[in-house]
């Protein structure tokens, strides 16, 4: 993630051939947190007209096109688009409590330790105000710079904006508290996705770390239908000879594949401040959900992964 630059060498960037490259449902997303931080008063009113050219932009994409088709704009919606689009317009990202994070009385509610098929779903995983403060975080600040993806949901990673002091505080307090899973291995990825709740979100793949630690953020009263919203796994895991793009990207293998090994699946529903920790080498896929439609309600999840498959 960049500071926002001044017009100036915004101007330049934009002469030495620079252009934005932006979808629908990213400029929805933008437009509804600007709104959000205006309203909370974390951003100037300057920022009013920064959301008008927002709108500008958006309604200027072609009506037949997808939510998430990409498009690359011409030099003048770029220069209206300006120098905040996919910046930090409000970063702060949480530093250390200087206390315990994970909650001491976090209930185990499912377990396997089926020696392939290995998840534990943990309730009451964060303290509630530690919880409270992930969920600010994320509506807050603008690290989601990543909208390549089909189904709606945006991201963002550790190396690009998810990335805090209170973050790691987590991912070493899991190491602490599950020391027979977690063991020795590295913190080899870090991410959140949030969904567009009129959309879907990620489809079925296997991830490339030894452990998966996935948590949800949103409130419970966002979610529309309790029985959904949550995680799939499938009792099987990626094969060792597939490549990433294989195991990560191709749908129909992976389903060809679970179809043939007559896999079967695991739901998990959705709960905030749940965590499923589970053997990142399992097929898994987020399952359908009905949410609210406005910007506070939309799904959240935080995903640490820990060493290599």
């Amino acid at each position: 993630m960049n500071k926002i630059i001044s017009k100036e060498e915004f101007k330049k960037k934009i002469n030495d051939g620079f252009r934005h490259e932006v979808s629908k449902n990213k400029l929805k997303h933008d437009i509804e947190q600007i709104n959000y931080l205006l309203k909370n008063k974390l951003i100037s009113k300057k920022f009013i007209k920064v959301k008008e050219n927002y709108i500008k932009v958006c309604s200027a994409l072609p009506k037949e096109s997808e939510p998430t088709d990409i498009f690359t704009l011409s030099k003048n919606f770029t220069k209206k688009l300006g120098p905040t689009f996919n910046n930090l317009i409000y970063f702060q990202p949480p530093d250390v409590i200087e206390r315990t994070v994970i909650n001491k009385n976090k209930k185990i509610v499912a377990k396997s330790s089926d020696k392939i098929f290995k998840y534990m779903v943990i309730d009451n995983f964060l303290n509630k105000d530690v919880l409270n403060i992930l969920y600010k975080y994320c509506l807050s600040n603008s690290i989601w710079n990543e909208f390549d993806y089909k189904n709606g949901y945006i991201g963002s990673f550790i190396e690009n904006g998810f990335n805090a002091p209170l973050l790691l505080q987590i991912s070493e307090e899991i190491r602490f508290n599950f020391p027979k899973i977690i063991k020795k291995l590295p913190l080899t990825k870090a991410w959140a996705f949030k969904c567009n709740n009129q959309m879907k979100g990620i489809k079925i793949h296997a991830d490339f770390a030894a452990i998966n630690v996935n948590f949800w953020v949103t409130p419970d009263n966002a979610n529309l239908n309790k029985n959904s919203g949550g995680l799939l796994v499938w009792d099987k895991e990626a094969p060792k000879k597939w490549d990433f793009e294989k195991y990560n990207n191709n749908h129909l293998e992976i389903k060809k594949f679970l179809k043939k090994k007559k896999s079967k699946m695991k739901k998990i529903k959705y709960k905030s401040n749940r965590v499923i920790i589970f053997n990142s080498n399992l097929f898994h896929a987020s399952d359908n959900f009905n949410f609210k439609k406005n910007y506070e309600n939309r799904r959240i999840n935080m995903t640490f992964l820990y060493g290599k498959r």
